[in-house]
């Protein structure tokens, strides 16, 4: 299935339109990095109800901390145009890099209606995902680093979809939408604010005071507390003289169960 761009430009213009739909105006802005990440979010919650087929049929590569498209990342300057979006030009903190770039729009009607031409299996988790990690880099990287396809891959290697296929049984309910995502940013809003006041009414109830047991009154330090602990430090073996090393491991480990965490209990 080749690359439909026209898919790929409706996943940029959404996943901005959530950001845009934020509280916070800092939160309503989004650099290329996350775009881009967001249109791989919403291939893999595509490709799990559809036997490991992607939405946009794009090619994702393992890229240094992150799935990456050189594609989808040359879409984004015309498809955020195609809908007005503001365009934010920063000076690069490096020297031998580009301005940091940053767009941004909020239209409630458009991201209703962009919303209406996606899967619900899409809007439902980029709408999760764009709330929880917004243009939280840090914490965006390490979350997509953290999906199978990128946990079954090496450096440079293109990305097998088909590891996060899941069974759909034809029986199994189709789920609605949730409540709060109905709601107009009025509506939001004063819940949000109910909950504030009803989490501070909950502070500010009086609470029996929690007095924790030490479990050893007098603690001796003695000749037997030395011995048994210089034991201990003896178990690790002779200790490392200090100074630099250089460590190196085999490339096996990228496609080994401990990076999948299979086998940490």
């Amino acid at each position: 299935m080749p690359a439909d761009p026209s898919r790929v430009d409706l996943l940029l213009q959404y996943a901005l339109l959530i950001a845009g739909d934020q509280d916070e105006f800092s939160d309503r802005q989004l650099g290329p990095i996350h775009l881009i990440k967001y249109v791989y979010l919403a291939d893999l919650f595509y490709a799990r109800r559809n036997n490991g087929i992607t939405f946009t049929g794009t090619e994702w590569q393992f890229y240094k901390f992150g799935p990456w498209s050189q594609s989808v990342h040359e879409r984004i300057e015309s498809a955020l145009s195609a809908i007005d979006a503001e365009k934010r030009s920063f000076d690069s903190d490096y020297g031998d890099r580009q301005d940091w770039v940053r767009w941004s729009l909020s239209n409630e009607r458009l991201l209703e209606e962009i919303g209406n031409q996606l899967p619900f299996a899409i809007t439902s988790g980029l709408k999760a995902d764009v709330r929880q990690f917004g243009k939280d880099t840090h914490s965006l990287l390490h979350y997509v680093y953290r999906t199978e396809p990128m946990l079954s891959a090496a450096p440079n290697e293109f990305l097998d979809f088909t590891v996060v296929t899941q069974d759909i049984s034809m029986n199994e309910p189709v789920p609605t939408p949730l409540r709060m995502d109905s709601l107009s940013n009025k509506k939001k809003k004063q819940f949000k604010e109910r909950m504030r006041e009803l989490r501070a009414r909950h502070k500010n109830r009086e609470r029996k005071e929690r007095k924790l047991i030490n479990p050893v009154k007098d603690a001796r330090y003695d000749d037997v507390y030395t011995e048994g602990m210089n034991w201990l430090d003896s178990l690790a073996g002779e200790p490392l003289q200090e100074g630099e090393r250089i460590v190196q491991f085999s490339d096996d480990v990228w496609k080994s169960a401990t990076r999948k965490g299979e086998d940490v209990p």
